[in-house]
């Protein structure tokens, strides 16, 4: 990371700041790949899993359009995964009906 000088141009103080963010996001990728990092995206991902259909629920969200509209994206999403999950089904062992 660079340091700054005091008689820098505003292109390059843009650049600094490019690089910070940079830095930053890189630094989060390492974090979560790390064991905490993969902690930590357990445990959110298992409270958004539990508290999605609790906070959908609530009167207060369901009355608004944003929240109408995402549990009707989240009904059709559902059906889509359902249905590549059939899709891409294969038994383990290929049951004989006969002749087709």
């Amino acid at each position: 990371m660079r340091t700054r000088n005091r008689g820098q141009t505003n292109g390059s103080l843009a650049d600094d700041i490019f690089e910070s963010a940079s830095d930053l996001a890189e630094a989060g990728r390492d974090f979560l790949s790390s064991q905490r990092g993969k902690r930590i995206r357990r445990g959110l991902a298992a409270a958004v899993i539990i508290g999605a259909p609790i906070i959908s629920e609530l009167p207060v969200f369901r009355r608004t359009i944003v929240g109408r509209l995402l549990r009707t994206a989240a009904v059709g999403t559902l059906l889509i995964k359902g249905a590549e999950w059939v899709r891409d089904w294969e038994p383990a062992r290929p049951i004989d009906l006969g002749p087709t």
